[in-house]
């Protein structure tokens, strides 16, 4: 895909008086960052319980070979990543702690007109050259690679699975302007899925694919308002959980987890929202060692953010998320101080951080046991994002001086 601009990350009340710059959207997801865009803060005009916010772990910069990273994949503990549009047709593993690139495999039969995600089962990989931004492609293709392959050579053919969507009547030109974007597979059971990326609508169509090499119509199954456009999936194992990430036009980034379905009715359960409190572009998920933990690659946004690796918990039991995160807290200022009391008789043993508009940590620090919280603000700026972390769950607030 073409990179998208610096999202300013947010909520639903993110379009606030507040924020000044009017986009127009086309211009801004087709420019490759030649402006920046202030960042707008991610919650409430007021402080509030954020029970479903979450902030990821930065674990390191990735290397600028892959600043375009699009999808992950964990192969028995070796994470793998590719870049979208314009790259070699390569996989890249890569050491998550530190971002360098261990292994490079070209796969010599493949082109990379717009690699979007990855994903895989026991035997094969699946590299989705599925992007569409232009809704006119019909050459749409799953590279279907075998796992013993990948792992014995660093040059690889591949099957080719090639398809069209079912519902799809129409191939004009209209740039970012439908819906049958796609940038999400996974494999689930004997079947590939895709998520559609609608530029239109926000919501999500799950499509059914053939795992077998030939031409193959993807089955339109079902489709939910997820209000945001999707970049990324995995489903996590024990027990099944799909995992769908993206952003939405307003610059909000979002976990999203799905449960509790039957088959592959992955929207027939319950669902949970988790609102990101990071800058990010997020592109590419998988599933981490732990099976209540995933990966999360950002592509870099230029002179702003450099490509980065995040990690993240996701809750076992997202049906009691909301429940969970019950503390509130009293925030107020006086002379340039933050105050941070409990809403109740409690003490506070919180994690304190104070990021300002550009997404920086200012300040950091853990708390015991204290009855009452001061921060000092002795910087310049006069808007801030208190975010106060506690086993229950992580409480965000909007600071205006």
């Amino acid at each position: 895909m073409e990179n998208q601009g610096i999202k300013k990350s947010g909520c639903n009340l993110i379009a606030q008086k507040n924020v000044i710059l009017k986009l127009n959207l086309n211009y801004f997801y087709k420019l490759k960052f030649y402006f920046i865009i202030l960042f707008t803060l991610i919650c409430f005009a007021k402080f509030s319980n954020a029970q479903n916010f979450v902030t990821p772990e930065n674990l390191t910069e990735l290397d600028q070979d892959i600043k375009e990273t699009s999808g992950l994949v964990n192969l028995n503990g070796e994470i793998w990543t590719h870049n979208d549009s314009g790259d070699d047709p390569i996989l890249y593993q890569i050491n998550a702690s530190n971002g360098n690139i261990i292994r490079t495999v070209e796969i010599a039969n493949a082109t990379n007109e717009d690699w979007e995600d990855i994903t895989a089962d026991e035997n094969f990989v699946y590299i989705g050259d599925v992007g569409n931004n232009y809704g006119d492609r019909t050459d749409l293709r799953i590279y279907k690679i075998s796992r013993s392959a990948l792992a014995a050579s660093d040059e690889v053919y591949a099957e080719i699975i090639q398809y069209s969507y079912s519902d799809q009547t129409s191939w004009e030109i209209n740039h970012n302007n439908h819906d049958f974007d796609c940038e999400a597979l996974i494999s689930f059971e004997n079947n590939l899925y895709l998520f559609s990326k609608n530029w239109v609508d926000h919501q999500t169509r799950c499509y059914q694919l053939s795992k077998q090499s030939g031409t193959h119509i993807a089955e339109y199954q079902s489709t939910y308002d997820i209000e945001c456009l999707v970049t990324g999936g995995e489903i996590l194992k024990a027990p099944n959980r799909l995992v769908l990430i993206g952003y939405n036009s307003n610059g909000g980034s979002y976990t999203w987890i799905f449960e509790g379905f039957n088959d592959a009715n992955f929207f027939s359960g319950t669902n949970t929202k988790l609102i990101w409190t990071s800058l990010t572009q997020i592109e590419g998920v998988c599933q981490a060692n732990e099976s209540n933990k995933i990966y999360v690659s950002s592509e870099e946004i230029s002179d702003v953010l450099d490509p980065t690796l995040f990690f993240h918990d996701v809750p076992g039991d997202t049906t009691d998320v909301i429940e969970q995160n019950f503390q509130k807290f009293r925030v107020y200022t006086s002379n340039n101080y933050i105050f941070i009391e409990p809403d109740s008789e409690k003490s506070i043993t919180a994690d304190i951080q104070l990021l300002n508009t550009s997404g920086t940590v200012l300040y950091k620090k853990r708390f015991v046991n204290e009855s009452q919280v001061q921060v000092h603000t002795n910087v310049s700026n006069r808007i801030y994002l208190l975010v106060v972390t506690t086993k229950q769950g992580t409480n965000t607030y909007k600071i205006v001086l």
